[in-house]
């Protein structure tokens, strides 16, 4: 009787080791995108080096996106109702002032004035734009406001684009659409 419970607590044990190492094997991969905010966090000169606002002068590729938790799996449609608005960005920068146009096409313009406020080893660059419809256009009465960061530029990161990240709200009611309504946005450099 005793050697049956010793080879029971054996296969346990044995069981229980090869569940460790078996979790052992798969963590890797799983631990490569949960490190500490420590690991991820690079020194502040790299932060930095290159969060200038020379980056923002030009055109930027511009999408905002609705804000929702559903998965559109696989469905182009469901993928394609995700974007809110798309466009270019056009931005000239005098010292902290921000200045531009944001072109959806078809006659639909918004003229941007903003603030840029310069990285720090806390925080990244940062724009707040005001962008606001012109008169005899289908943009009449239109507000809406933007606030972004600079995306983080990976030093060994491989033909990375500048991006900002943030959000967008309509400020003001237009064309059924409630004022208040924020989506995400991410504009990309373009060359």
């Amino acid at each position: 009787m005793r050697k049956g419970t010793h080879l029971l607590k054996l296969r346990v044990q044995l069981k229980a080791v090869g569940l460790l190492s078996t979790a052992l094997l798969l963590s890797p991969p799983a631990l490569a995108q949960n490190h500490s905010q420590t690991t991820l966090t690079p020194p502040a000169a790299a932060r930095t080096a290159t969060a200038d606002s020379s980056v923002l002068p030009g055109n930027w590729t511009y999408r905002s996106f609705v804000n929702t938790v559903d998965l559109v799996d696989g469905d182009p449609q469901k993928a394609l109702n995700l974007i809110f608005g798309e466009g270019i960005f056009s931005f000239a920068v005098s010292g902290t002032s921000l200045t531009g146009t944001f072109d959806m096409g078809g006659g639909y313009v918004l003229d941007l004035q903003g603030t840029v406020h310069s990285a720090t080893p806390e925080a990244p660059l940062t724009v707040e734009i005001a962008g606001r419809g012109r008169d005899d256009t289908p943009t009449v009465g239109w507000e809406y406001d933007y606030h972004g960061n600079l995306a983080y530029l990976w030093p060994n990161g491989v033909n990375q684009a500048a991006a900002l990240v943030g959000t967008v709200i309509r400020a003001k009611p237009h064309d059924g659409g409630a004022a208040g309504f924020v989506a995400s946005f991410i504009p990309v450099k373009r060359p």
